[in-house]
């Protein structure tokens, strides 16, 4: 299905809209991102903040300093709590969505899965799907995983 996708929070206050196709689609399964969602791993998809059009509500942003300059910054919804995007303060231009937001999140899949070293057992990665026990090094090989797929149509 093409873009414009909608999403929205868990208590539907927080309305918004994905209008171009994201940039990459991936699962980080580091013990950060596990300690931060409470599960056993991270969906991770880069768009465009200028494709992010908030329709409805106005959600709030929650900053965590890590300390030495580094800061996690989410946007959230007030009333539920659900995290919708990150926003990366070194990269302005991206967004990090959390794909479950998504009202049509089962028309994507990952093309990847990263520190899959501290990946929970039970957690299965399909097969055919690359993997990482670290980070991919260049950032630039998750987006042209993504185009790959996308020139496959699938």
């Amino acid at each position: 299905m093409p873009a414009p996708y909608s999403g929205s929070c868990l208590c539907g206050q927080i309305k918004f809209e994905l209008r171009l196709e994201p940039l990459t689609f991936y699962v980080c399964h580091c013990t950060t991102c596990q300690r931060r969602t409470g599960g056993a791993a991270l969906p991770v998809m880069w768009v465009r903040r200028a494709d992010l059009h908030v329709l409805e509500g106005e959600p709030i942003m929650l900053t965590f300093d890590f300390g030495r300059g580094r800061q996690r910054r989410s946007k959230a919804c007030a009333r539920c709590d659900t995290r919708l995007w990150a926003e990366p303060a070194d990269q302005p231009d991206l967004a990090i969505l959390r794909p479950g937001t998504l009202q049509n999140q089962s028309e994507f899949s990952p093309i990847a899965h990263i520190f899959t070293r501290s990946k929970q057992p039970w957690f299965l990665i399909p097969d055919g799907i690359p993997s990482f026990e670290g980070s991919v090094g260049e950032q630039e090989e998750l987006l042209r995983l993504w185009r790959e797929r996308k020139m496959d149509g699938r």
